[in-house]
């Protein structure tokens, strides 16, 4: 019996097979291939990372010491549990949601220790996200190196963020203004001082997203960094009690000796 291709039936069955046989594929090669893009989201997570350090060539394992703020104190994480979190950094959700237990990197060269953290936010289309570097200094902190992506901004406009052109203004930027308060921000109009960057023409609904990211995503920290920011100063302060070698040594009085 003549199979009939142009029925009803026929047409039904071939879909249904095509579609089981399609789909099979499919997650065969996403099973197969699950291990090869793990290790590309962890490499583009650290790469990411030491840009924001601005030692894009350095190995991340070698010179960066992941670490965990709970409660405001820094805490290494064991190379064990180092995969929780870049498992958290990928969940842009869970992160944005976090208030403890939250990633941190940290690297010290030539004497310098900088800090990288994470940041979340929302722009006018969709999520934006990056890392942003920060070093404590005598009276403020400030941001040495951002990168930001996003998911969908409007090419030429929002999208502008993921450019080195406007990650590079935020560098040397204070976070704290005269009164303590949290200053950083892209400003319509442009920059007027020494916490603004110029904000994108066209784009102000992602530049206010990315105004709100920073200072939600850092001001999680702002306990830690605080402190830390304390003990530089602590130690400014104390290095400079003594400005030269003389006043730092006792005074030695040799003995007088008297004739009977």
């Amino acid at each position: 019996m003549a199979i009939n291709k142009n029925s009803n039936g026929y047409i039904i069955i071939y879909t249904v097979v095509m579609v089981v046989i399609v789909g099979a594929l499919l997650a065969f090669l996403a099973t197969s291939l699950k291990g090869k893009q793990d290790a590309n989201v962890l490499n583009e997570q650290k790469v990411s990372i030491m840009k924001a350090f601005g030692e894009a060539d350095a190995n991340f394992d070698g010179v960066v010491t992941m670490g965990r703020i709970n409660g405001g104190e820094f805490t290494v994480v064991e190379k064990a549990d180092q995969q929780a979190v870049f498992e958290l950094l990928g969940n842009r959700k869970a992160l944005g949601e976090a208030t403890d237990n939250l990633p941190i990197f940290q690297m010290e060269k030539d004497g310098v220790v900088k800090y990288v953290l994470p940041i979340v936010g929302k722009g006018l289309w969709g999520d934006i996200w990056g890392y942003v570097s920060l070093q404590q200094t005598e009276d403020n902190i400030i941001i040495t190196g951002i990168v930001m992506d996003h998911a969908g901004e409007t090419p030429g406009l929002g999208a502008e963020i993921a450019t080195a052109k406007v990650q590079d203004m935020f560098a040397g930027k204070a976070l704290y203004d005269a009164t303590g308060a949290f200053a950083v921000r892209m400003q319509k109009g442009g920059a007027k001082n020494e916490h603004q960057v110029d904000a994108i023409t066209g784009g102000t609904k992602t530049c206010d997203g990315v105004n709100a990211m920073l200072e939600t995503s850092i001001g999680k920290y702002e306990s830690f960094l605080r402190g830390a920011e304390a003990e530089v100063e602590a130690d400014t302060a104390a290095a400079e009690e003594c400005t030269c070698g003389e006043c730092c040594e006792e005074e030695i009085v040799e003995p007088i000796n008297e004739e009977e």
